[in-house]
């Protein structure tokens, strides 16, 4: 509840940001739209601080390096305050709806292609982390949102490898690879088969396993989403064989 929250709106944050509006919020993360000295609204993520490498920390890092792409949401300012960490970036519109399909392909591409020559997978690759610019400059711009599951591609002199080791389970259920299901470490081509997904979704209105339960994390549901995949993949290979060649 809101009276238990110790950032409210109405708070101030640094000298720099007064809290108008809570966006959204769970146990130990809180995100608000913010006023800063200019007015200008911002969006403010609060993670709390255990002492360790949080999301937020991590997503900092993330987009000071991916800064300077029209995709990328732009970076403000990351420090603490009482026992948060915050990240402060820039405030976005409204998620992706169905009528932009088109010109959500042609951008998306774009903006993985900007975050895999930078040297990273995003690893999370799904509808509600694609959201809308929302300023008069940017209304049109798609930006990629969520670099807390994003890691650095592994290279060997220079060179870039594919993945092979076991790791755990990374992305959402719905969207993630067959190789996130079979719990091999992700590539740069697992960040496109999870946006192939997601265009076969907008373009059929559903995907052949998304009778799964996403809340059942069960051996046996993984299992019966990984045959449905197989099953779609292997009736649509001339789309999909590029993806297989390298990471």
């Amino acid at each position: 509840m809101e009276e238990d929250n110790p950032i409210k709106v109405g708070d101030v944050i640094k000298d720099y940001y007064k809290i108008i509006r809570c966006i959204a919020q769970d146990s130990d993360r809180m995100i608000f739209c913010a006023l800063d000295t200019s007015m200008k609204q911002v969006a403010i993520k609060f993670e709390l601080d255990t002492g360790e490498q949080t999301a937020v920390c991590i997503e900092a890092a993330i987009l000071k390096i991916l800064d300077d792409s029209r995709h990328i949401p732009q970076f403000y300012r990351y420090g603490i305050h009482l026992n948060y960490k915050f990240l402060a970036m820039e405030l976005m519109g409204p998620n992706l709806i169905l009528h932009s399909v088109l010109k959500f392909g042609i951008q998306a591409i774009e903006t993985l292609q900007v975050v895999h020559s930078k040297g990273f997978v995003h690893r999370d690759i799904k509808p509600g982390n694609f959201l809308i610019g929302n300023s008069s400059n940017t209304s049109g711009i798609l930006k990629l949102v969520d670099f807390e599951l994003c890691k650095k591609i592994h290279k060997v002199d220079g060179i870039i490898t594919k993945p092979t080791n076991k790791t755990n389970f990374r992305g959402s259920l719905m969207y993630a690879s067959l190789n996130s299901h079979k719990l091999v470490e992700l590539g740069r081509n697992d960040d496109l088969m999870s946006l192939l997904y997601i265009l076969v979704e907008f373009h059929n209105g559903t995907l052949p396993w998304s009778d799964i339960d996403e809340t059942v994390s069960s051996q046996s549901n993984l299992n019966n989403q990984n045959e449905s995949q197989s099953k779609y993949l292997s009736r649509n290979t001339s789309c999909f064989n590029l993806l297989d060649v390298e990471t």
